[in-house]
């Protein structure tokens, strides 16, 4: 087993203890990369698994005291935790998932699982409690703990400095993309990749089979601060790599011209996969192996690539506008935003990391008067005197997500109905990571800033509130597309919510 040279810039200690040679076996604490393919982290554990001749563990729980926690975040974490349960069994796999419940509480469990580790190998994913959750762990442990980035195709530390708009990145993705392609993670691991060593350990704890015991009897079991129902949306690898594949046969053909216009997820030829990203239950590099060799008569190979168009979002991935547009949202618009998280790996982020130009305008246009003004719980239940703003903050509670273009309008909004742009960002904030599946996520944080125009350019004529932020509303949202679909998909989801049957 072995683990490319290239990529050992994705690997960083925690701290400065040894390996312990005389335990028993290689711990990976799943946290973030909830998924056996294309996995970095999971890779580099079986290298050391094989280096050592030591079983390898495999550790994925699920607390129930995080922030913004309810029953839509949970089930959709529990639906993947069944499909890796399934998984692991079929190929062999050490897999042990542990579930926080009233019966069962997570208080030491970490700590018992790691005695009996040699080293530990976690995901180095840069937000959200994972950062302090790696850092507490590295600090109470006796052994060697290393993280691991497998957060996108190109290693994060290949960027270098923050990047201040999109243009900057991308030449820096076309640059890397070749080496990185060639040095993609293992497409999954199985019986036949594992140390052959003897494999007896056991979990210090009951392992819940979710084959068998109903997840909504589990979920009766756990407190809930928010009371945010599921949603339709299945998680898990089956369910994202069904999503793939629609997404490929019926809407990637579209995807340049129509991604943009507002309509139900039927219409809309958008991928559906951030939640799953963000989860970790499919990787960007199955993503993009699967998109590049979709319906090739030959395998795509990094000759294919139009090397003279280096920094053109149109022409550097192939031949296909829509593959380029597609790709350009996946790796230069999602990297962007970890990359912003990279070097220090706060909780969030907030107005502070503004650029001065934007610090300047907000400062300047602080005391304007706003036009409208609402509370958070008029904007929670979609009390605005603006019937497209109010569908689509209906369609985020609704279904845990929201159209792209609508959510940057949304956004806008807030911002201009709004006392403050603290309290703005708040609400934004607050929002988005308790109802949208995929929040929580350097691009949750990423995609609010950019309403306060993190990335964006000055634009003029300056205007009220915005100053020289970009502007959008719904007015010219009306004249730009056709909305009435849209308004007319979010009221039957309001109606059918409403039902008593």
């Amino acid at each position: 087993m072995k683990f490319s040279e290239y990529n050992l810039c994705r690997v960083r200690e925690l701290n400065q203890k040894p390996i312990l040679e005389n335990k028993t076996y290689v711990l990976y604490w799943m946290q973030a990369y909830r998924r056996f393919t294309a996995n970095h982290a999971l890779d580099y554990a079986l290298y050391l698994s094989h280096q050592l001749k030591k079983e390898l563990v495999i550790y994925e729980g699920l607390r129930s005291d995080y922030e913004w926690n309810s029953e839509r975040i949970h089930s959709f974490i529990l639906e993947g935790m069944k499909d890796n349960q399934t998984y692991a069994k079929k190929n062999n796999l050490n897999y042990w998932s542990f579930i926080e419940t009233k019966d069962q509480p997570a208080k030491g469990i970490l700590e018992k699982i790691s005695a009996n580790a040699c080293v530990i190998v976690s995901d180095d994913f840069p937000a959200f409690i994972i950062p302090k959750q790696n850092e507490s762990l590295a600090k109470k442990i006796q052994c060697k703990m290393i993280v691991v980035d497998s957060n996108s195709l190109i290693p994060i530390c290949k960027y270098g400095e923050h990047a201040s708009a999109a243009r900057v990145i991308r030449p820096r993705i076309h640059k890397n993309f070749a080496e990185a392609y060639e040095n993609k993670a293992g497409e999954k691991i199985t019986s036949k990749d594992l140390y052959k060593g003897e494999v007896n350990s056991k979990a210090p704890f009951d392992i819940i089979d979710l084959s068998i015991v109903n997840p909504e009897s589990i979920l009766k079991k756990i407190h809930f601060k928010n009371q945010i129902p599921k949603v339709s949306i299945a998680g898990g690898y089956i369910e994202a790599n069904r999503q793939l594949k629609f997404f490929i046969q019926k809407n990637l053909s579209r995807y340049k011209t129509e991604r943009s216009n507002p309509h139900s997820p039927e219409i809309t030829p958008g991928s559906a996969l951030s939640p799953y990203l963000h989860f970790g239950h499919v990787s960007a590099e199955t993503i993009i192996t699967e998109i590049l060799n979709h319906n090739a008569e030959k395998k795509w190979t990094v000759e294919n690539l139009n090397m003279d168009s280096k920094g053109d979002k149109d022409l550097f991935f192939h031949n296909d506008i829509n593959i380029n547009s597609y790709f350009d949202e996946l790796l230069t618009w999602r990297d962007i935003g970890y990359l912003l998280f990279w070097q220090k790996k706060e909780f969030n982020k907030n107005l502070n990391v503004l650029p001065d130009w934007i610090k300047k305008n907000l400062s300047k246009h602080s005391i304007d008067k706003r036009e409208y003004l609402y509370s958070k719980e008029e904007f929670r239940n979609s009390k605005t005197h603006d019937p497209i703003w109010n569908s689509a903050q209906s369609e985020l509670v609704l279904t845990g997500k929201m159209h792209n273009y609508m959510r940057m309008l949304w956004g806008k909004k807030i911002i201009e109905w709004t006392k403050t742009y603290e309290e703005a960002f708040d609400i934004m904030e607050d929002f988005n990571n308790l109802y949208a599946l995929d929040g929580r996520n350097p691009n949750s944080y990423t995609g609010i800033l950019w309403c306060f125009g993190l990335f964006d350019r000055p634009w003029f004529p300056e205007r009220n509130v915005h100053g020289v932020l970009r502007y959008m509303s719904s007015d010219s949202t009306r004249k730009k597309f056709k909305m009435q679909e849209y308004l007319d998909y979010v009221s039957k989801l309001e109606n059918k919510s409403d039902s008593l049957f």
